[in-house]
């Protein structure tokens, strides 16, 4: 007990000592007994009243205002009592709840905790030995609980409505790609592959908004896996299949690109039967990897993903194997533009000196068009390439530095010890309590900025590929179905037409 709460022992001690044995004070020829001191009763209750009511022994808590047998008299005050000084200064005071043995079951559980049903019934066991400890539990998810009160909340809520906005603003993208005639053929095939993968990553969002906890949670304590909780079993899987899918058909717009700005080819064309293969066969393949190793379970924020244990392997490791050499090209195409677009400037404002070097440089004015033609047609493609890779890139390392973090929680016990003697020691709250596991845990600000920033690709694609001449292929289509039904016979349609590739 002494190491549990050296305070509450030296106390309790003192109390009892003075109480029982009163002090004998001799003089003037008199013998005068001096009792028990009421303070020390009160630091009593104050000190041992939390260990007492987690271990179910209230009843040893002293009565402040009984008589004691020995004296006859109640308990004094310190300038006429037995007062004998604490032996156990502040730096050492306070409950040491690390040092309570491992199959101890607390009686009560205080607020937010709740009771380990199974360390009820066999306090060797617990339903969770991460997030249970002492025969209490802390709820799922525990994310909610080791940040600041309400914030894990109110920021994913945000993110699951924004990326909601996200899923509904490429779908009108990737469905007028499907359906517009002039879009089904290359490069816009590009387009239409890489927004229904940005569609089915934004779309996991309906799973989890305005009830995450259906996605989250198993039970009570325990946090779904694919086994305990179907819903998460399928979101997990279309977030792995989808985000791998996203970063392929990313690398094959960036390899497009770059092919036909750098080499005047156009390599995919008739190619697409390979890049649908790979581009949506490998994801399927890792998909299928997790789904088999039973790896898909929720780990943090709103979502189901790859477990703490194989996400490196299955996930982050063959994304960066992507995303990393993509971005490497798609710099190098970059620069081999603004190369061009230099050297054009400055040899617009020189004049020529021989006819051999005007031939030598009507031949790279040919050269230097067509790059400056490609950049025109496909600026989009190259902006989005550009967010794309950014965004992937900044999530990629934020999770693939922090993550580990994580990881700490389960090797050190002491930690949640630490974090759950705090949340258990009246007056303190959860805010206060969030420094002892801060350094344990992703930063909050740069975790929902990561997500923030996932959340909006699907933004990005509806306002770099929203163009008018979209609305105004709509227009058409709407049109020429309405004639064709008959709605106006034969009427023209009235007006110019306008055409934009």
């Amino acid at each position: 007990m002494g190491e549990i709460d050296p305070s509450c022992v030296d106390t309790y001690y003192r109390y009892a000592c003075s109480s029982t044995y009163p002090l004998c004070s001799t003089g003037g020829g008199q013998t005068t007994l001096l009792a028990g001191c009421l303070s020390t009763c009160q630091d009593v209750k104050r000190a041992c009243g939390l260990l007492f009511t987690l271990t179910n022994q209230t009843q040893l808590l002293p009565d402040c205002t009984a008589t004691s047998p020995i004296t006859k008299a109640p308990l004094q005050s310190d300038d006429s009592c037995n007062l004998i000084p604490p032996t156990v200064d502040n730096q050492h005071s306070g409950l040491n709840i690390s040092a309570l043995p491992a199959d101890t079951v607390l009686a009560t559980c205080p607020a937010p905790f709740i009771v380990d049903p199974i360390a009820q019934k066999d306090p060797k066991k617990s339903s969770n030995p991460i997030s249970c400890r002492f025969g209490c539990c802390v709820p799922c998810p525990y994310q909610n609980f080791v940040y600041n009160q309400g914030w894990p909340e109110h920021a994913f809520f945000a993110t699951d409505i924004v990326r909601s906005v996200s899923a509904v603003a490429v779908f009108f993208i990737m469905f007028s790609y499907f359906v517009l005639p002039d879009k089904r053929r290359h490069p816009s095939l590009l387009i239409l592959n890489f927004s229904v993968a940005v569609f089915l990553f934004s779309f996991v969002a309906f799973f989890s908004v305005g009830d995450p906890k259906r996605l989250q949670c198993a039970d009570e304590v325990n946090a779904s896996t694919q086994d305990t909780n179907t819903l998460c079993a399928a979101q997990g899987a279309i977030l792995m299949f989808s985000s791998l899918a996203t970063v392929l058909w990313c690398c094959a717009l960036i390899i497009n690109l770059h092919l036909h700005t750098v080499w005047s080819s156009n390599f995919f064309t008739n190619r697409y039967f390979l890049l649908h293969l790979f581009c949506w066969g490998v994801p399927a393949a890792f998909m299928a990897t997790a789904l088999g190793m039973k790896q898909i379970q929720y780990e943090f924020a709103n979502l189901c993903l790859v477990s703490l244990d194989q996400i490196f392997n299955l996930f982050f490791y063959p994304m960066a194997a992507i995303v990393c050499p993509s971005f490497v090209l798609h710099i190098c195409t970059f620069l081999y533009i603004a190369r061009i677009a230099v050297r054009e400037g400055i040899e617009s404002d020189m004049s020529q000196s021989a006819s051999n070097a005007s031939m030598g440089r009507a031949q790279r004015a040919v050269r230097h068009k067509h790059v400056i033609q490609a950049v025109h047609i496909q600026w989009r493609a190259l902006l989005l390439a550009i967010i794309a890779c950014v965004t992937v890139l900044f999530y990629w390392i934020f999770y693939f530095t922090q993550i580990r973090r994580v990881s700490d929680l389960k090797d050190d016990t002491t930690i949640l010890d630490n974090w759950l003697q705090c949340m258990i020691t009246p007056g303190n709250t959860q805010n206060s309590c969030v420094s002892i596991v801060s350094g344990h845990l992703p930063p909050f600000g740069l975790m929902v900025a990561a997500e923030a920033l996932v959340s909006v690709i699907g933004i990005w694609v509806f306002l770099i590929f929203a163009k008018r001449s979209i609305f105004i292929e709509w227009n058409d289509l709407i049109y020429n179905i309405r004639v064709y039904l008959g709605g106006r016979g034969r009427a023209e349609k009235h007006g110019e037409q306008f055409f934009q590739l």
